[in-house]
């Protein structure tokens, strides 16, 4: 994919250098618009439809004749889905085809969370699903009906050309399995999300509590084989103070990654708290006065992201997500993580039944964990504090 450079102007007086001067400003104008107003959650989608501005000049002249636009919603609200993929090193996503065989390939969705915004009270709501959740997989032409982590999702999309891809693919396995309308969707890769962290000069994060990982990968030694006849080369140690805590991109992201910590944290339902919290301190982040102001930043910002997205949402929808992004109230966003706790509405079964897969089931079936997310959403403004599901 092909980006403008924000940061050169051209001195020739030719048609073509006037269009792309005009697309110049017209990108910096949104993008500091779009930083100003919109959520950092919100960023992702929009920076990938700059993309398609860039690739299809002439689009932006019909955004700008068409400026209303209006997104989708269902009794009031507007779904996103989130997902985050790590493509440094192939990680083979986990399902099982109809004659029981486990099947493995691709790049996981290792982030699940939904954005749920509700149009008429500016509530914004939060919820994170295990990646190991077990669900059913649909069957379309060339590929029979499968069971699953909802983690394969996408790649399963993808790699079996699932009409509309992976993106398509993961909005309908959500949306079928928790019974919730999933309008928009939006993929992105953590070297994009380290990266733009940098750009932005870090972020603040509130740790809860102090922890250790001694199991954190390293990149590209996923694999090795260590002199010693054990599998110790391929980790290495990280550590997190309780309190106050300045994080650039790598730090952020082994934060927000880390699935062995110490102290409560070595799971995925910890792991998907600290994510959220990660994403809320960023939007905060690329909020203040000095990333606004500063051009350079915010070409920097789209090329983090621009090659590392995916979204599905169509340009003429983008006028109506800025205007979204100016009634909420991030600091009031409300959040959830599935999970498996004592009382939890997941649980792990036996590995045995899955393939020696780790693997999370709802304990008193799906209709619970729908009903659940039903009352979570109705609940509008008048939750504000996070909380697990159970």
């Amino acid at each position: 994919m092909q980006y403008i450079d924000l940061g050169h102007y051209s001195t020739k007086k030719n048609t073509v250098n006037k269009k792309k001067k005009f697309i110049k400003i017209f990108l910096i104008v949104v993008l500091v618009a779009l930083i100003g107003y919109g959520s950092y959650i919100l960023y992702w989608p929009i920076s990938a439809l700059i993309g398609q501005i860039l690739k299809q000049p002439s689009s932006v002249l019909s955004f700008i004749k068409n400026p209303g636009g209006s997104l989708e919603q269902t009794d009031g609200r507007t779904n996103f889905l989130l997902l985050g993929i790590d493509k440094r090193s192939n990680i083979s996503y986990v399902y099982k085809g109809p004659n029981g065989e486990v099947r493995r390939n691709g790049f996981l969705s290792d982030t699940i969370i939904i954005l749920s915004v509700n149009r008429n009270t500016n509530d914004v709501a939060m919820i994170s699903i295990p990646r190991d959740t077990w669900v059913e997989i649909p069957g379309w032409d060339g590929f029979p009906q499968s069971s699953g982590k909802i983690n394969s999702a996408y790649s399963i999309g993808n790699s079996q050309n699932y009409p509309g891809g992976g993106l398509a693919l993961a909005k309908k396995v959500v949306s079928e399995t928790l019974d919730i309308s999933i309008h928009y969707a939006t993929r992105i890769d953590f070297e994009g999300f380290e990266k733009a962290i940098n750009t932005l000069g870090g972020v603040d994060i509130i740790v809860e509590r102090t922890f250790d990982d001694y199991n954190y990968p390293i990149e590209g030694k996923e694999s090795a084989l260590c002199s010693d006849g054990t599998i110790k080369c391929r980790y290495q140690h990280v550590h997190f103070d309780k309190g106050p805590t300045h994080m650039d991109g790598t730090a952020a992201l082994k934060f927000v990654r880390s699935r062995q910590g110490t102290n409560g944290e070595g799971n995925d339902f910890a792991r998907a708290a600290r994510q959220q919290k990660v994403l809320i301190a960023a939007r905060e982040k690329s909020l203040q006065l000095s990333n606004l102001l500063d051009p350079f930043k915010i070409k920097d910002l789209f090329q983090d992201f621009g090659e590392t997205i995916e979204t599905d949402i169509d340009l003429e929808a983008v006028p109506a997500v800025f205007q979204l992004g100016k009634e909420i109230n991030v600091n009031s966003i409300r959040t959830v993580v599935l999970d498996n706790s004592k009382k939890g509405l997941l649980y792990n079964p036996p590995s045995n039944d899955y393939g020696g897969a780790y693997v999370l089931t709802p304990r008193g079936g799906w209709e619970a964990i729908r009903s659940y997310i039903k009352e979570f959403l109705a609940a509008g403004n008048e939750a504000t504090n996070s909380e697990t599901a159970n």
